[in-house]
């Protein structure tokens, strides 16, 4: 089984720019993770305000390791000071 997810991330007024300038390298370095099999982003056409990140791994496990990675913890350090909310959602496939 896969473990996937959804992230959705409210950003304060006019910060999305400055999270898009970074968020590339953190993807390729997520991309090139073993256990990685999809690290993608969005950003919601009706609310600039708005970027929603879909990842998928083989297994948790695989997503525990990518949460120690120092690339991870990084990006996550950046973007956290221009949130005004996040909701982590674990999705099945049905």
């Amino acid at each position: 089984m896969m473990y996937k997810f959804l992230i959705t991330i409210e950003l304060q007024p006019n910060t999305l720019d400055k999270i898009l300038e970074v968020a590339p390298k953190a993807q390729a370095a997520t991309r090139a993770e073993e256990g990685c099999l999809a690290y993608d982003f969005f950003t919601c056409t009706d609310d600039p305000n708005k970027l929603v990140f879909i990842e998928c791994f083989t297994s948790k496990a695989a997503h525990d390791a990518h949460m120690e990675e120092a690339h991870t913890k990084e990006f996550i350090a950046f973007h956290e000071q221009f949130h005004k909310s996040l909701t982590f959602e674990v999705i099945e496939e049905s």
